[in-house]
């Protein structure tokens, strides 16, 4: 059995940030810092923020991603 190693774990851990930017009808829906740990978690927790006002056919502007370490 393979074991993984400490970098393995450390990647999967990471903490990734992601800044969005969303388009909805004449409003742009910004999300700065969100901590997720991937797009569609991202994507979801603004769906949530935003109070469902964007959904997955929202118009995405910009989706960055920064991972801590």
């Amino acid at each position: 059995m393979l074991r993984p190693t400490h970098r393995d774990c450390s990647q999967a851990m990471a903490t990734k940030i992601f800044d969005i930017e969303i388009l909805e009808d004449d409003m742009v829906y910004v999300g700065s810092g969100i901590q997720a740990k991937d797009e569609s978690h991202a994507l979801a927790i603004m769906i949530i923020i935003s109070n469902g006002m964007v959904n997955e056919d929202s118009e995405i502007l910009k989706f960055e991603e920064k991972t801590l370490h």
